[in-house]
């Protein structure tokens, strides 16, 4: 994580490498889920039990098929957010630099000031402390104007990650998949990058076909999917 000490604050939280690791996890559970077998035909002379296990099963493969597609858009919406937010970082660190710079400057000018008003207690001139005054004034007016810019980073930042949480939330409208799993490792880091990332968990939990109860085993094997446990 960047320390921004010349700023004092973070104006872009999250991190790119968070973010298109997700992505990557997406991609790749999305690529195992289409490859789930499905079910075959029940032969004529089976019973009711096997009847009822290839009903089931073809409900819970109904449930999850629209999801590898869902995931691979909620990669793609990542993948694009990781570009937008290491340009906001380099910006943010290009500021940072500015303000470290500035903030220097302002106290060689305090001190400066300090030096001019000890030596007019000498001297009938108060030249010299107008000057170191006004100059003073001009510094902590740059640095101003430099954690002004950075805080509309901030905001600029705020605004387009929304923006990408309502896209990844779009991604799973639908009624959401019952028991659905929890998946700790990804969601950990997903909180590491935004808001955008905390709206994945509810999109890959999400599909727009009729809810139905996994298998056993089909909630772990998501899971593991997304490399969540």
């Amino acid at each position: 994580m960047a320390e921004f000490r010349g700023l004092g604050f973070d104006p872009v939280l999250g991190r790119p490498v968070a973010v298109t690791e997700a992505a990557r996890r997406c991609t790749e559970a999305a690529a195992r889920l289409g490859d789930s077998p499905v079910p075959g035909e029940i032969p004529e002379w089976a019973g009711p039990s096997a009847r009822a296990l290839t009903d089931r099963a073809e409900q819970a493969a109904a449930g999850l098929a629209d999801l590898p597609d869902a995931l691979r858009s909620a990669a793609a919406v990542l993948d694009t957010w990781a570009e937008t937010l290491a340009a906001h970082l380099r910006h943010a660190e290009e500021l940072d630099l500015r303000a470290t710079a500035a903030r220097r400057a302002l106290l060689d000018a305090e001190d400066e000031v300090e030096r001019a008003e000890t030596e007019a207690q000498f001297s009938p001139s108060t030249a010299e402390v107008a000057t170191a005054r006004a100059r003073l004034a001009e510094r902590r007016t740059a640095l101003d104007r430099i954690l002004t810019e950075a805080r509309e980073l901030e905001r600029a930042h705020t605004a387009e990650a929304t923006r990408v949480a309502d896209r990844l939330r779009a991604l799973g409208d639908g009624v959401p998949l019952p028991e659905a799993p929890d998946f700790p490792t990804l969601a950990t880091q997903l909180e590491t990058f935004s808001a955008a990332g905390r709206e994945l968990g509810v999109t890959v939990a999400r599909t727009p076909v009729t809810p139905v109860t996994p298998p056993p085993g089909a909630v772990s094997a998501f899971a593991n999917a997304l490399g969540g446990r």
